[in-house]
Protein backbone atom coordinates (compact mmCIF):
# COMPACT_ATOMS: atom_id res chain seq x y z
CA UNK A 1 0.00 0.00 0.00
CA UNK A 2 2.67 2.32 0.97
CA UNK A 3 4.25 1.55 -2.43
CA UNK A 4 1.18 2.49 -4.27
CA UNK A 5 1.30 5.83 -2.75
CA UNK A 6 4.36 6.76 -3.21
CA UNK A 7 3.77 5.79 -7.07
CA UNK A 8 0.85 8.15 -6.79
CA UNK A 9 2.92 10.66 -5.73
CA UNK A 10 5.43 10.32 -7.89
CA UNK A 11 3.23 10.82 -10.78
CA UNK A 12 2.04 14.01 -9.49
CA UNK A 13 5.04 15.32 -8.91
CA UNK A 14 6.31 14.95 -12.31
CA UNK A 15 2.71 16.32 -13.86
CA UNK A 16 3.32 19.32 -12.22
CA UNK A 17 6.71 20.41 -10.99
CA UNK A 18 7.66 22.92 -12.83
CA UNK A 19 11.60 24.55 -13.50
CA UNK A 20 11.75 28.15 -12.36
CA UNK A 21 15.79 28.08 -14.27
CA UNK A 22 14.02 31.08 -16.63
CA UNK A 23 12.02 32.86 -14.26
CA UNK A 24 12.48 36.57 -14.05
CA UNK A 25 14.25 38.25 -11.04
CA UNK A 26 11.73 39.59 -8.83
CA UNK A 27 11.60 43.66 -9.14
CA UNK A 28 13.40 45.76 -6.53
CA UNK A 29 12.35 46.88 -3.39
CA UNK A 30 11.73 50.47 -2.87
CA UNK A 31 10.16 52.58 -0.05
CA UNK A 32 7.34 54.62 0.79
CA UNK A 33 4.05 54.73 0.34
CA UNK A 34 2.63 54.88 -3.20
CA UNK A 35 -0.67 55.21 -4.89
CA UNK A 36 -0.11 52.88 -8.62
CA UNK A 37 -2.14 54.46 -11.39
CA UNK A 38 -1.44 50.64 -13.10
CA UNK A 39 -0.75 47.15 -11.20
CA UNK A 40 0.18 44.34 -13.72
CA UNK A 41 -2.50 41.90 -14.07
CA UNK A 42 -2.82 38.49 -13.37
CA UNK A 43 -1.11 37.27 -17.39
CA UNK A 44 1.98 39.72 -16.83
CA UNK A 45 0.54 42.33 -18.96
CA UNK A 46 0.19 45.92 -17.75
CA UNK A 47 -2.77 47.86 -18.57
CA UNK A 48 -2.60 51.73 -19.88
CA UNK A 49 -1.56 54.37 -17.97
CA UNK A 50 -3.93 56.25 -16.20
CA UNK A 51 -3.44 60.79 -16.83
CA UNK A 52 -1.02 61.95 -14.63
CA UNK A 53 -2.06 64.90 -12.12
CA UNK A 54 -0.58 68.06 -12.50
CA UNK A 55 0.98 67.86 -8.99
CA UNK A 56 3.23 64.61 -9.75
CA UNK A 57 4.27 62.43 -12.97
CA UNK A 58 2.11 59.29 -13.05
CA UNK A 59 4.32 56.44 -10.95
CA UNK A 60 6.31 53.40 -12.90
CA UNK A 61 4.73 50.08 -12.50
CA UNK A 62 7.97 48.95 -10.78
CA UNK A 63 7.72 51.69 -8.26
CA UNK A 64 4.09 51.56 -7.30
CA UNK A 65 3.79 49.94 -3.47
CA UNK A 66 0.71 48.61 -1.84
CA UNK A 67 -0.17 50.38 1.40
CA UNK A 68 1.53 49.03 4.32
CA UNK A 69 -0.99 46.14 6.38
CA UNK A 70 -1.52 46.68 10.16
CA UNK A 71 1.59 46.17 12.15
CA UNK A 72 -0.47 42.84 14.08
CA UNK A 73 -1.21 41.47 10.51
CA UNK A 74 1.93 41.63 9.43
CA UNK A 75 3.80 38.98 10.86
CA UNK A 76 7.97 39.16 11.10
CA UNK A 77 8.81 36.25 8.24
CA UNK A 78 12.65 34.94 8.16
CA UNK A 79 12.37 32.42 5.89
CA UNK A 80 16.35 32.32 4.10
CA UNK A 81 15.91 28.76 5.06
CA UNK A 82 13.82 28.46 2.04
CA UNK A 83 16.87 30.02 -0.19
CA UNK A 84 17.56 27.76 -3.20
CA UNK A 85 14.97 24.67 -2.50
CA UNK A 86 12.29 22.76 -3.59
CA UNK A 87 8.35 23.57 -1.98
CA UNK A 88 5.80 20.96 -2.56
CA UNK A 89 2.19 22.64 -2.11
CA UNK A 90 0.29 20.44 -0.38
CA UNK A 91 -3.49 20.53 -0.98
CA UNK A 92 -5.63 22.94 1.35
CA UNK A 93 -7.05 21.42 4.12
CA UNK A 94 -10.65 21.95 5.44
CA UNK A 95 -10.63 20.53 9.32
CA UNK A 96 -14.18 20.91 10.11
CA UNK A 97 -17.42 20.20 8.19
CA UNK A 98 -18.46 23.34 8.59
CA UNK A 99 -18.27 25.96 5.38
CA UNK A 100 -17.81 24.89 1.98
CA UNK A 101 -16.03 21.57 0.95
CA UNK A 102 -16.28 21.33 -2.97
CA UNK A 103 -13.11 19.79 -4.63
CA UNK A 104 -12.83 22.12 -7.30
CA UNK A 105 -12.36 25.12 -3.92
CA UNK A 106 -10.10 23.49 -2.25
CA UNK A 107 -7.77 23.08 -5.43
CA UNK A 108 -8.32 26.68 -5.86
CA UNK A 109 -6.81 27.51 -2.96
CA UNK A 110 -3.99 25.28 -3.23
CA UNK A 111 -3.41 26.60 -6.82
CA UNK A 112 -3.29 30.00 -5.40
CA UNK A 113 -0.64 29.25 -3.08
CA UNK A 114 1.01 26.98 -6.03
CA UNK A 115 1.03 30.62 -8.49
CA UNK A 116 2.63 32.34 -6.09
CA UNK A 117 5.29 29.81 -4.97
CA UNK A 118 6.10 29.85 -8.59
CA UNK A 119 7.23 33.40 -8.68
CA UNK A 120 9.51 33.17 -5.43
CA UNK A 121 12.72 34.19 -5.54
CA UNK A 122 13.86 32.06 -3.01
CA UNK A 123 12.49 28.71 -4.35
CA UNK A 124 14.45 26.75 -6.87
CA UNK A 125 11.40 24.77 -7.48
CA UNK A 126 7.60 24.48 -7.06
CA UNK A 127 5.68 21.53 -7.22
CA UNK A 128 1.67 20.60 -6.81
CA UNK A 129 0.87 17.78 -4.83
CA UNK A 130 -2.33 15.91 -6.11
CA UNK A 131 -5.34 14.58 -4.69
CA UNK A 132 -3.83 11.54 -2.85
CA UNK A 133 -2.08 13.22 -0.13
CA UNK A 134 -5.43 14.68 1.39
CA UNK A 135 -4.69 11.83 4.11
CA UNK A 136 -2.33 13.81 6.20
CA UNK A 137 -3.92 15.97 9.56
CA UNK A 138 -2.25 19.90 8.44
CA UNK A 139 -0.57 19.64 11.85
CA UNK A 140 1.19 16.47 11.31
CA UNK A 141 4.57 17.21 10.74
CA UNK A 142 5.66 13.40 10.50
CA UNK A 143 3.15 12.84 7.59
CA UNK A 144 3.20 15.45 5.43
CA UNK A 145 6.67 15.34 5.91
CA UNK A 146 6.56 11.85 4.40
CA UNK A 147 5.19 12.86 1.58
CA UNK A 148 7.72 15.75 0.94
CA UNK A 149 10.37 13.40 0.88
CA UNK A 150 8.40 10.75 -1.74
CA UNK A 151 8.14 13.53 -3.50
CA UNK A 152 11.54 14.95 -3.77
CA UNK A 153 10.70 18.24 -2.18
CA UNK A 154 12.94 19.84 0.98
CA UNK A 155 9.41 21.73 2.26
CA UNK A 156 5.87 21.51 2.70
CA UNK A 157 3.59 24.40 2.29
CA UNK A 158 0.33 23.22 4.15
CA UNK A 159 -2.92 25.62 3.86
CA UNK A 160 -6.10 24.71 6.51
CA UNK A 161 -8.68 26.32 7.69
CA UNK A 162 -11.20 25.84 10.97
CA UNK A 163 -14.27 26.86 11.80
CA UNK A 164 -14.32 29.34 14.94
CA UNK A 165 -17.34 30.83 16.10
CA UNK A 166 -19.08 32.82 13.75
CA UNK A 167 -15.98 32.84 11.43
CA UNK A 168 -13.35 30.90 10.22
CA UNK A 169 -9.26 30.07 11.55
CA UNK A 170 -7.79 30.14 8.07
CA UNK A 171 -3.44 29.27 8.90
CA UNK A 172 -0.17 28.07 6.61
CA UNK A 173 2.70 26.44 7.89
CA UNK A 174 6.09 25.23 6.15
CA UNK A 175 7.29 21.93 7.39
CA UNK A 176 10.85 21.14 6.92
CA UNK A 177 10.90 17.72 5.49
CA UNK A 178 14.42 16.56 6.61
CA UNK A 179 13.92 17.33 10.38
CA UNK A 180 10.30 16.69 10.21
CA UNK A 181 9.31 20.12 11.94
CA UNK A 182 7.44 23.75 10.76
CA UNK A 183 10.06 25.79 9.62
CA UNK A 184 10.43 28.60 12.50
CA UNK A 185 8.62 31.57 11.71
CA UNK A 186 6.88 30.23 8.64
CA UNK A 187 3.28 29.70 11.02
CA UNK A 188 0.51 32.42 10.41
CA UNK A 189 -3.14 32.86 10.87
CA UNK A 190 -6.36 35.07 10.63
CA UNK A 191 -9.54 35.06 11.08
CA UNK A 192 -12.45 35.79 8.99
CA UNK A 193 -15.77 35.91 8.81
CA UNK A 194 -17.05 34.12 6.28
CA UNK A 195 -15.64 31.57 4.29
CA UNK A 196 -16.07 33.14 0.40
CA UNK A 197 -13.58 31.21 -2.21
CA UNK A 198 -12.91 34.70 -3.26
CA UNK A 199 -11.77 36.15 0.40
CA UNK A 200 -9.78 32.52 1.22
CA UNK A 201 -8.23 32.79 -1.80
CA UNK A 202 -7.25 36.09 -1.63
CA UNK A 203 -5.92 35.77 2.10
CA UNK A 204 -3.79 32.76 0.61
CA UNK A 205 -2.30 35.60 -1.89
CA UNK A 206 -1.37 37.97 0.77
CA UNK A 207 0.08 35.06 2.93
CA UNK A 208 2.19 33.22 0.36
CA UNK A 209 2.99 36.80 -1.23
CA UNK A 210 4.71 37.97 2.02
CA UNK A 211 5.83 34.66 3.24
CA UNK A 212 7.78 33.51 -0.33
CA UNK A 213 8.76 37.19 -0.89
CA UNK A 214 6.97 37.97 -3.96
CA UNK A 215 5.87 41.24 -4.95
CA UNK A 216 2.28 41.41 -4.90
CA UNK A 217 -0.08 44.16 -5.44
CA UNK A 218 -3.91 44.97 -6.17
CA UNK A 219 -6.57 47.54 -6.07
CA UNK A 220 -9.08 48.66 -3.46
CA UNK A 221 -12.07 51.28 -5.25
CA UNK A 222 -13.33 53.72 -3.19
CA UNK A 223 -15.76 56.10 -5.18
CA UNK A 224 -15.89 59.15 -2.51
CA UNK A 225 -17.55 62.32 -4.02
CA UNK A 226 -16.29 64.76 -1.60
CA UNK A 227 -12.95 65.94 -1.25
CA UNK A 228 -13.13 66.62 3.03
CA UNK A 229 -13.37 62.76 2.69
CA UNK A 230 -10.89 60.75 4.03
CA UNK A 231 -10.42 57.12 3.50
CA UNK A 232 -9.19 54.63 5.81
CA UNK A 233 -7.98 50.89 4.65
CA UNK A 234 -7.23 48.88 7.80
CA UNK A 235 -7.70 51.58 10.12
CA UNK A 236 -4.20 53.23 7.79
CA UNK A 237 -5.14 56.41 6.27
CA UNK A 238 -4.60 56.21 2.33
CA UNK A 239 -2.75 58.64 0.24
CA UNK A 240 -6.00 60.57 -1.95
CA UNK A 241 -5.61 61.51 -5.55
CA UNK A 242 -9.19 63.09 -5.47
CA UNK A 243 -10.03 61.01 -8.89
CA UNK A 244 -13.27 58.97 -8.62
CA UNK A 245 -13.11 55.91 -8.21
CA UNK A 246 -10.12 56.37 -5.65
CA UNK A 247 -7.46 53.28 -6.70
CA UNK A 248 -5.58 52.53 -3.84
CA UNK A 249 -3.15 49.85 -3.76
CA UNK A 250 -3.11 47.34 -1.40
CA UNK A 251 -1.45 43.38 -0.96
CA UNK A 252 -3.69 40.90 -1.78
CA UNK A 253 -6.22 39.85 1.46
CA UNK A 254 -9.38 41.09 3.15
CA UNK A 255 -9.66 45.24 4.12
CA UNK A 256 -11.61 47.39 5.82
CA UNK A 257 -12.69 49.96 4.17
CA UNK A 258 -13.87 53.06 5.91
CA UNK A 259 -14.45 56.45 5.50
CA UNK A 260 -14.60 59.74 7.87
CA UNK A 261 -15.27 63.55 7.52
CA UNK A 262 -14.21 65.28 10.38
CA UNK A 263 -14.92 63.25 13.86
CA UNK A 264 -17.39 61.57 11.80
CA UNK A 265 -16.88 58.34 10.28
CA UNK A 266 -18.89 55.30 8.72
CA UNK A 267 -18.89 51.65 10.12
CA UNK A 268 -16.18 49.06 7.79
CA UNK A 269 -16.82 47.59 4.43
CA UNK A 270 -14.77 44.27 3.97
CA UNK A 271 -13.76 43.45 0.20
CA UNK A 272 -11.17 40.79 -0.84
CA UNK A 273 -8.50 41.91 -3.59
CA UNK A 274 -6.31 39.33 -5.61
CA UNK A 275 -2.51 39.88 -6.67
CA UNK A 276 -2.94 42.11 -9.63
CA UNK A 277 -6.89 42.38 -9.25
CA UNK A 278 -9.01 44.65 -7.71
CA UNK A 279 -12.02 44.68 -5.09
CA UNK A 280 -15.38 45.90 -6.09
CA UNK A 281 -15.99 49.45 -6.26
CA UNK A 282 -16.81 50.62 -2.33
CA UNK A 283 -19.33 53.90 -2.87
CA UNK A 284 -19.36 56.30 0.24
CA UNK A 285 -21.79 58.96 0.16
CA UNK A 286 -22.41 61.74 3.03
CA UNK A 287 -26.60 62.14 4.45
CA UNK A 288 -28.17 65.07 4.96
CA UNK A 289 -28.15 64.36 8.61
CA UNK A 290 -24.53 63.71 8.74
CA UNK A 291 -24.32 59.86 8.08
CA UNK A 292 -21.53 58.29 5.83
CA UNK A 293 -22.86 55.23 4.66
CA UNK A 294 -20.75 52.60 2.35
CA UNK A 295 -22.37 50.55 -0.21
CA UNK A 296 -20.53 48.18 -2.21
CA UNK A 297 -21.68 48.27 -6.33
CA UNK A 298 -22.75 44.15 -5.38
CA UNK A 299 -25.46 45.64 -3.74
CA UNK A 300 -26.26 48.18 -6.02
CA UNK A 301 -27.10 45.28 -9.04
CA UNK A 302 -25.51 48.44 -11.49
CA UNK A 303 -27.05 51.18 -10.23
CA UNK A 304 -25.21 54.47 -8.16
CA UNK A 305 -26.21 55.85 -4.94
CA UNK A 306 -27.39 59.14 -4.85
CA UNK A 307 -24.71 62.28 -4.42
CA UNK A 308 -23.45 63.29 -0.99
CA UNK A 309 -25.51 66.45 0.54
CA UNK A 310 -24.30 69.15 2.37
CA UNK A 311 -24.51 68.67 6.52
CA UNK A 312 -26.85 71.94 7.70
CA UNK A 313 -25.45 71.41 11.48
CA UNK A 314 -27.54 73.65 13.72
CA UNK A 315 -25.57 76.38 15.52
CA UNK A 316 -24.97 76.72 19.67
CA UNK A 317 -26.59 79.69 19.34
CA UNK A 318 -30.32 78.51 18.48
CA UNK A 319 -30.41 76.22 21.60
CA UNK A 320 -29.21 78.84 23.82
CA UNK A 321 -31.72 81.00 22.87
CA UNK A 322 -34.49 78.70 23.08
CA UNK A 323 -33.43 77.88 26.84
CA UNK A 324 -33.22 81.79 27.41
CA UNK A 325 -36.43 82.23 26.24
CA UNK A 326 -37.96 79.27 28.43
CA UNK A 327 -36.32 80.73 31.67
CA UNK A 328 -38.09 84.26 30.65
CA UNK A 329 -41.47 82.40 30.70
CA UNK A 330 -40.84 80.79 33.97
CA UNK A 331 -39.75 84.18 35.41
CA UNK A 332 -42.70 86.01 34.04
CA UNK A 333 -45.00 83.33 35.80
CA UNK A 334 -43.50 83.61 39.16
CA UNK A 335 -43.44 87.73 38.76
CA UNK A 336 -47.19 87.80 37.81
CA UNK A 337 -47.61 85.22 40.96
CA UNK A 338 -45.86 87.61 43.29
CA UNK A 339 -47.93 90.17 41.94
CA UNK A 340 -51.06 88.71 43.13
CA UNK A 341 -50.03 87.37 46.37
CA UNK A 342 -48.89 91.58 47.16
CA UNK A 343 -52.19 92.48 46.07
CA UNK A 344 -53.74 89.99 48.28
CA UNK A 345 -51.86 90.98 51.99
CA UNK A 346 -52.96 94.64 50.91
CA UNK A 347 -56.47 94.41 50.41
CA UNK A 348 -56.44 91.78 53.62
CA UNK A 349 -54.57 94.83 55.69
CA UNK A 350 -56.80 97.44 54.47
CA UNK A 351 -60.31 95.46 54.99
CA UNK A 352 -59.06 95.04 58.67
CA UNK A 353 -58.15 99.23 58.60
CA UNK A 354 -61.63 99.94 57.65
CA UNK A 355 -63.53 97.79 59.91
CA UNK A 356 -61.16 98.17 63.13
CA UNK A 357 -59.77 102.16 62.71
CA UNK A 358 -56.38 100.93 63.22
CA UNK A 359 -53.81 98.33 61.60
CA UNK A 360 -53.06 95.34 63.75
CA UNK A 361 -49.54 93.68 64.31
CA UNK A 362 -50.74 91.17 61.74
CA UNK A 363 -52.10 93.68 59.47
CA UNK A 364 -48.85 95.57 59.69
CA UNK A 365 -46.74 92.11 58.87
CA UNK A 366 -48.90 91.79 55.78
CA UNK A 367 -48.11 95.00 54.27
CA UNK A 368 -44.21 94.04 54.99
CA UNK A 369 -44.52 90.98 53.11
CA UNK A 370 -46.67 92.55 50.65
CA UNK A 371 -44.13 95.22 49.93
CA UNK A 372 -41.14 92.42 49.70
CA UNK A 373 -43.39 90.30 47.40
CA UNK A 374 -44.19 93.12 44.45
CA UNK A 375 -40.77 94.06 44.69
CA UNK A 376 -39.18 90.45 43.68
CA UNK A 377 -42.62 90.49 41.38
CA UNK A 378 -41.28 93.33 39.86
CA UNK A 379 -37.51 92.01 39.69
CA UNK A 380 -38.79 89.10 37.48
CA UNK A 381 -40.75 91.03 35.33
CA UNK A 382 -38.25 92.89 34.10
CA UNK A 383 -36.00 90.15 34.10
CA UNK A 384 -38.55 88.26 32.29
CA UNK A 385 -38.42 90.95 29.45
CA UNK A 386 -34.71 90.93 29.13
CA UNK A 387 -34.70 87.00 28.86
CA UNK A 388 -36.63 86.71 26.28
CA UNK A 389 -35.41 89.53 23.76
CA UNK A 390 -32.00 87.73 24.08
CA UNK A 391 -33.22 84.20 23.76
CA UNK A 392 -35.21 85.59 20.54
CA UNK A 393 -32.12 87.58 19.37
CA UNK A 394 -29.64 84.45 19.62
CA UNK A 395 -32.80 81.99 18.53
CA UNK A 396 -33.33 83.84 15.05
CA UNK A 397 -31.20 86.52 14.46
CA UNK A 398 -28.11 84.57 14.01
Amino acid sequence: MRALFALVVAVSFAASAQSKDNKPAAPPPSSGWNTPQTVPSASGKMPAPAAATPAAPAPKADEALPLPMAGAEQPQLDLSLLKDTSLCVFPFVKESAAGCSDKKYLEAIQKTFFEVAKDSPLLKDAVLLGDSTTHCEPHDAACVSSVGKMARCQNVLVGSSAAKGNGFVLSVRIFEVGKQRVLPNSEVEQVLETDRQSDVQAWAEGQACRALQVKCAGRIYVDADRRDMTIYIDNRLAPRSFKNPEAIAVEPGVHAVRVAVGQRTSLEKKVAVRRGGFSETVFARQTEKGGLPLTLASDLHGGRPDPSVDVKEGKWTRPVGYTLMGAAALALGVGIFQGQHSKSLVSDAEANYSRNGVYLASDISNLNSAKSAATIANVLIVSSVVLAAAGGVLAFAF
